[in-house]
């Protein structure tokens, strides 16, 4: 008998940004649990929810789906959503898919928080952020 995948997820705030933090496995039997907690986050902020994936070991397509359902939300509010610790499986099915450039996909919380500060991530070539204007 194969266990059931499980799934923790925290939301806290860290200079007034929400944060997200997931550990285990997206899938169908989990996606609700983080449907919920992401939608919770979208109401702490109105400057970004960061989601800390470092943790995540396997995020299917019903995951990748919570994903773009909530990254929808959040663009329509004018909320940028940074995901950092994509890793193994999970960060290869996010860069094939393309999600990585969607939600800023950033190696850890704190290059997250400064990316968001400076509106870049530092490296050379780095991508503004969405709602930043040029002088």
């Amino acid at each position: 008998m194969r266990a059931e995948p499980t799934l923790t997820v925290r939301v806290s705030e860290r200079g007034g940004y929400a944060v997200v933090t997931v550990i285990g496995s997206i899938d169908d039997t989990t996606r609700a649990l983080l449907d919920e907690q992401l939608d919770q986050a979208l109401t702490m902020t109105d400057l970004a929810v960061i989601v800390d994936m470092s943790a995540v070991d396997f995020c299917d397509s019903t995951g990748l789906n919570t994903f773009t359902k909530a990254h929808r939300k959040a663009t329509a509010r004018g909320i940028t959503v940074v995901t950092t610790g994509l890793k193994d499986r999970v960060g290869y099915v996010f860069t094939v898919t393309r999600l990585e450039d969607v939600f800023y996909a950033q190696p850890d919380l704190d290059t997250a928080i400064q990316w968001l500060e400076n509106g870049t991530n530092g490296r050379a070539g780095a991508r503004q952020m969405p709602h930043s204007t040029a002088s």
